[in-house]
């Protein structure tokens, strides 16, 4: 399957590049990004231009918002598939998006976290949350990420149904994503904390999301 990376130049696009160079089944046949890079494939700054001279099946997004939107809703009208990885998405984004989705036919995962948010996970959070009510999560991250909450802390709270008091967040050097929920009554807390020490974290869940949206028209827009 033949995929673009909008955001090929970032920290996440680029690695996830790289990455994919030595995966079979994945061949990564454009990147967008306004800086001019030579990675022995064709490089837009626009997707427009890229849609015009590519043929792909599939787009993986891990740029700004919202700037992503244009370029994923257009990706979508195109008939194309898309997989997305940046923060920042608003509710109603997610609801346009699923809209257009089944409009067109392809599919589309948005997620804010391609290594922990699994049907099992959130299950055993629904579980812990019965036993021990008051939750408060703590949402760590490096002092470039501009979105606060993160958009994995904000799913956590939306799962849980916690207000946005209850989410905090911490913009500190060294730290590239942590999350901690802690549970708590008047005897006793139990936390639970997810640290990412590499992105490589990521790649194995993006890698089966781009199999699923492309090949299985899945479409999963956790917001």
């Amino acid at each position: 399957m033949k995929i673009v990376i909008n955001g090929i130049s970032g920290k996440m696009g680029s690695f996830l590049f790289k990455n994919l160079l030595e995966n079979q089944e994945i061949d990564v046949v454009a990147g967008i990004s306004r800086q001019k890079l030579d990675l022995g494939i064709p490089i837009f700054n626009s997707f427009q231009g890229c849609l015009d001279q590519v043929q792909f099946d599939t787009l993986v997004d891990f740029s700004n918002y919202p700037d992503c939107l244009d370029v994923v809703k257009l990706a979508i009208i195109s008939n194309k598939n898309v997989v997305s990885g940046t923060t920042g998405y608003k509710r109603y984004d997610g609801q346009h998006l699923n809209i257009l989705a089944q409009k067109h036919h392809v599919g589309v995962i948005i997620s804010p976290n391609y290594s922990v948010l699994t049907k099992e996970l959130e299950e055993f959070l629904l579980q812990v949350q019965k036993i021990l009510p008051n939750i408060e999560i703590v949402e760590e991250h490096g002092i470039h990420k501009k979105d606060k909450p993160s958009g994995t802390a904000k799913y956590f709270g939306k799962l849980l149904n916690l207000e946005n008091s209850k989410i905090h967040s911490l913009r500190l050097p060294g730290i590239l994503a942590n999350h901690h929920i802690i549970f708590a009554d008047e005897e006793q807390s139990f936390t639970l904390t997810h640290k990412i020490n590499s992105r490589q974290a990521f790649i194995t869940g993006i890698e089966h999301a781009i199999i699923e949206a492309t090949n299985n028209k899945t479409i999963k827009i956790m917001i």
